[in-house]
């Protein structure tokens, strides 16, 4: 399937955030991030909201629609390597953020995204933050064509890529992209644990 790609803007931030939070709600590693059940979905969906505006601004945000125009079926979040901050957006999220993993879970959420944080490599790399296909679109190369897309430019740029795999079948995808398996973020015996991903530098 071809899909018409291109890059968000804040007319699709919403509608990224729903895309992110249909398929990532309930990921065991997001669990941990933004725990517990109660209106699950709409908590979620107020945190990728912040994750896109931020992407937005110190990264960038790749887009898969149906057709030139149409909604949202894919989004990749990615952070570009010299990690421009946007304070102001940071700040006008916290409450979002606040609210969705609440105040009693504040500290382990920050614990767990410090984690990440710390296993990310010191060279400078583009990093995927998140990456995902609407429902209806799952199992049309959607994913593998954002990939595709992204990692072009990169390539062309001679930077290098890093991510975090969530499953055997995530890191299986990822290493038909070049991505190598670089170390785990979790105890030993962790299922639920991560795969940190390194894609050097092309050419």
């Amino acid at each position: 399937m071809t899909v018409p790609l291109g890059v968000a803007t804040t007319a699709d931030v919403r509608a990224c955030a729903a895309v992110l939070a249909e398929a990532l709600a309930d990921d065991p590693a997001l669990h941990r991030l933004v725990p517990g059940e109660h209106d699950r979905h709409s908590r979620v969906a107020a945190v990728y909201e912040g994750t896109v505006r931020g992407a937005l601004v110190s990264g960038i945000v790749d887009v898969a629609r149906r057709e030139p125009g149409g909604p949202v079926i894919g989004v990749a979040v990615w952070e570009a390597p010299d990690r421009r901050r946007a304070p102001l957006v940071g700040l006008r999220g916290l409450p979002r953020a606040v609210g969705a993993v609440g105040v009693r879970n504040l500290r382990a959420s920050h614990a767990e995204s410090a984690r990440y944080a710390a296993a990310r490599p010191a060279t400078p790399h583009w990093y995927l933050t998140d990456i995902a296909v609407g429902g209806a679109a799952r199992g049309l190369g959607v994913g593998s064509a954002l990939l595709r897309h992204r990692l072009a430019t990169i390539d062309a740029d001679g930077a290098a890529a890093y991510l975090e795999a969530t499953s055997p079948v995530n890191q299986r995808l990822y290493e038909r992209f070049g991505f190598a398996p670089r170390g785990r973020i979790g105890g030993p015996g962790d299922d639920e644990g991560l795969t940190t991903m390194w894609r050097p530098a092309q050419g």
